[in-house]
């Protein structure tokens, strides 16, 4: 089983990366095969809003997104994590989405793999918890354009630094069992 986690967010040693590899360190209990890729690390454009992709359900553009799409395909469990920017999803993730038009059903059906699993993470400075309800929100509305079914979210609020989420022994012991408990959620 393979499991590919997105994290939304410009930095690939932050908190929102943090509370991903506690889950990961819980999959790979499972024997999971895990990918992981920081969208803040990789190149990938602007869609460009031409609609070329309604009829050819391809992108003309080249880029990381061709990487990125080959490992959704291949993998069973998708992950995508976002720490919370102004009370939404990063701009990182929102581009990421943008350019997955091609594979969406709004033309038609996906062209994602049927069979696909999704875990959605929010991750916030504030105390707030509707902001990371959105953000979930905002994902499973991405997965269910996939055909991808959403199985399980993970919120945690008032950790602005990395540190901060490792003190919350709770938090971290609930993203680990998400990863842990993963195969109890999917219908195998």
């Amino acid at each position: 089983m393979k499991a590919f986690c997105i994290i939304g967010s410009p930095r690939n040693n932050g908190t929102t990366a943090c509370v991903v590899d506690k889950i990961i360190e819980g999959m790979k209990q499972n024997e999971i095969d895990v990918e992981k890729t920081v969208l803040g690390q990789m190149d990938i454009h602007y869609c460009t809003g031409c609609k070329s992709c309604y009829t050819s359900k391809t992108c003309k553009q080249h880029d990381d997104m061709d990487v990125i799409i080959k490992r959704l395909f291949e993998a069973d469990i998708i992950l995508i994590a976002s720490p919370s920017y102004w009370g939404d999803v990063t701009g990182q993730l929102k581009v990421f989405f943008d350019r997955s038009t091609p594979l969406c059903d709004a033309n038609g059906g996906t062209l994602v793999p049927k069979g696909k699993v999704g875990i959605s993470v929010a991750v916030r400075t504030g105390q707030r918890v509707e902001e990371n309800l959105h953000i979930i929100h905002t994902i499973e509305h991405y997965f269910c354009h996939l055909g991808i079914k959403p199985i399980k979210s993970f919120t945690v609020e008032g950790v602005p630094y990395k540190e901060n989420f490792e003190f919350r022994q709770d938090k971290v012991e609930e993203a680990y069992t998400i990863g842990t408990d993963i195969l109890n959620y999917l219908e195998i």
